[in-house]
């Protein structure tokens, strides 16, 4: 198929899904970053990588919203249309888990338009003879249109940034009650008990237990430290093999 362009747009008129909020759908938090991003890094994943990515957002959107995308991406208004050179995988900016679907899509080489079960668009690989693209309909495709929407692609990028934590030496208890942030990064044989949340840029040493219901906040805890259960840590130092008592509160907000 040769380079091909990957494009993040929004494929639905705004106000027109069920979230009954004042943000854009393509603007709600997960994991530390906005849906966009994770749209994005879902085309960036694909194989072969796009040579570039382009975002249709407002002017005044920083292309710094979408550090540590592993591809070039640039961000144009939308009364500024990206031209079209080579093949181009259009993508709806809220569908952060649709990767698979787009993969397959990808692997297909053909024009083709891809919906969800409703027949709503989610993408479009476009070719350069001009073809019509053909509907495609794949279980994976979908994108967020409401709150219960947006509570399972938390889930799903729950599961996948727990998963990669656990192939490198993480142990979770009950992976399905934590909170990760995609910043975060965590030592080998660390332990991590029920209901804790790891948000924003913090490091997590090795050997180090975090106990029930932690909270932890851009900071950094060292190696072989014990948090007891029910911490507070909010943007501070934790030094290697210290002791936190339940219950316990260090930083500031």
């Amino acid at each position: 198929m040769g380079p091909w362009t990957g494009v993040v747009l929004p494929l639905t008129e705004p106000g027109s899904d069920a979230l009954n909020s004042s943000l854009p759908a393509h603007l709600h938090p997960v994991a530390g970053r906005p849906l966009v991003w994770h749209t994005a890094h879902a085309l960036a994943s694909l194989t072969p990588a796009p040579a570039r990515i382009v975002v249709v957002m407002a002017a005044e959107t920083s292309a710094d919203l979408f550090a540590g995308i592993p591809v070039p991406v640039q961000v144009t208004p939308p009364d500024e249309p990206p031209p079209l050179d080579g093949w181009m995988l259009q993508v709806h900016s809220a569908a952060p888990c649709a990767g698979p679907a787009l993969q397959r899509l990808l692997d297909a080489a053909e024009p083709a338009r891809l919906v969800d079960g409703q027949g709503r668009p989610v993408a479009c690989l476009i070719g350069t003879a001009g073809r019509d693209p053909e509907p495609r309909r794949d279980p994976d495709a979908s994108f967020v249109t409401s709150r219960a929407e947006l509570a399972r692609a938390t889930a799903a990028i729950r599961d996948r940034l727990v998963l990669r934590l656990m192939e490198a030496g993480v142990t979770f208890l009950m992976p399905n009650t934590v909170l990760v942030d995609v910043d975060v990064s965590i030592g080998r044989d660390t332990i991590v008990y029920p209901g804790v949340v790891l948000e924003g840029q913090t490091t997590v040493g090795a050997e180090t237990v975090i106990g029930p219901y932690c909270r932890v906040i851009s900071s950094w805890i060292g190696s072989g430290v014990e948090m007891k259960g029910f911490n507070y840590v909010s943007h501070t130092s934790i030094r290697n093999r210290a002791i936190l008592e339940p219950h316990v509160r260090r930083g500031f907000d």
